[in-house]
């Protein structure tokens, strides 16, 4: 089971989606399979969905803060 951990502020994205937990991120990451990036995407999935502990859920949150970054898809 995932721990909870929710973005403060929440992230609005361009296409107009907010992340507002680890399960809007993982969603978020599993659609992008077609996008630049496909590598990392899957390295930052697997950490968000095997996070089983705070410091986990923390660190898989700052990994996917960051892939959005290079993505440029946030606001």
């Amino acid at each position: 089971m995932m721990p909870e951990f929710f973005f403060t502020p929440e992230l609005h994205l361009r296409d107009g989606r907010i992340i507002r937990d680890l399960e809007d991120a993982a969603s978020f990451a599993r659609e992008q399979q077609a996008r630049p990036g496909v590598d990392q995407r899957d390295e930052i999935l697997h950490a968000i969905e095997r996070a089983r502990t705070v410091e986990q859920a923390h660190g898989a949150a700052h990994r996917f803060v960051r892939w959005l970054e290079e993505l440029e898809v946030v606001k």
